[in-house]
């Protein structure tokens, strides 16, 4: 793995990119290999879990702290829109169609391209 991020350094150097060795985490995913690695006299710190687009992806590869994340995240848009909710002027019909358009996309597509997939 050191050779492949050397290889990474140096090919992001040729078109102008530095990767800060110390931002720079790992994380095993349903993999029993522990050795530890360093790069550039800096041990690569690992860690259990990391938010990847919006997503959070952990070393299990479950889908708990997804969900949970996701109810959070769909939740805040939720009581972002309470002035809506509360506005008396707006028809019923509108406020599912809100609902329905920010409150459930968040919840259920947002970030969908790191779902974990199995049979």
């Amino acid at each position: 793995m050191e050779k492949k991020l050397k290889r990474l350094i140096e090919e992001a150097e040729l078109v102008g990119l530095l990767i800060n060795i110390n931002k720079t985490k790992r994380m095993r995913v349903n993999v029993s290999n522990i050795q530890k690695f360093r790069l550039e006299e800096t041990e690569i710190e690992e860690v259990g879990s990391i938010v990847y687009l919006g997503s959070v992806v952990s070393e299990s590869g479950g889908t708990e702290e997804v969900v949970a994340s996701r109810i959070k995240k769909a939740n805040g848009v939720f009581v972002q829109l309470y002035p809506a909710w509360r506005n008396l002027n707006i028809s019923k019909e509108i406020k599912m169609r809100i609902i329905n358009t920010n409150v459930k996309s968040v919840l259920l597509l947002y970030a969908c391209e790191t779902w974990k997939t199995t049979n």
